[in-house]
């Protein structure tokens, strides 16, 4: 298995099937023409053509005023964020620990696209509390304003994957 960006003449993305209708839509009809719109990366781990799992990457900003007092900084009204849109594991390969593998492997992607760009951190949108328990195990806190979007600022990526 290996991380790629997502290539749909060379992954096979009808046959995915993480056990979740939105998830699986967004790969087989969408993730491509964001990608191709400049919206998100998405990337894959793949076994040959075979998606075992993948995530989405883009821009975001979050205002200041939603993130918890401790997180918080300087006088900016909002801050630069990447947000991982979407992380799926096909049910073929649930309960491998590849969901860990994912969200490490968007930690590394983050921790280079940080050296470009100014990122303070990560954010998600979890799809239900038990994705909500997954993030806050990597540290991810829940956001003033919304249940289910949890923040990771950076320090505490780069401590996650210790560099």
């Amino acid at each position: 298995m290996k991380f790629e960006r997502l290539q749909p003449e060379l992954h096979d993305r009808k046959a995915f099937d993480c056990g979740n209708a939105s998830l699986n839509l967004y790969l087989r009809q969408f993730a491509n023409q964001d990608q191709n719109r400049g919206l998100s990366r998405v990337y894959v781990l793949a076994e040959q053509r075979r998606i075992v799992g993948y995530y989405s990457l883009s821009a975001y900003s979050v205002a200041t005023d939603a993130l918890a007092d401790q997180t918080r900084t300087g006088a900016y009204r909002e801050l630069p964020f990447l947000l991982l849109g979407r992380l799926a594991v096909d049910q073929a390969f649930q309960g491998q620990g590849l969901g860990d593998a994912l969200i490490i492997h968007a930690f590394k992607t983050t921790v280079e696209a940080a050296e470009k760009i100014g990122i303070f951190g990560m954010i998600v949108d979890a799809k239900d509390e038990r994705a909500a328990g997954f993030y806050e195990h990597f540290g991810f806190k829940r956001l003033n304003a919304s249940k289910n979007r949890l923040v990771l600022p950076f320090s505490a990526i780069k401590k996650a994957i210790q560099v």
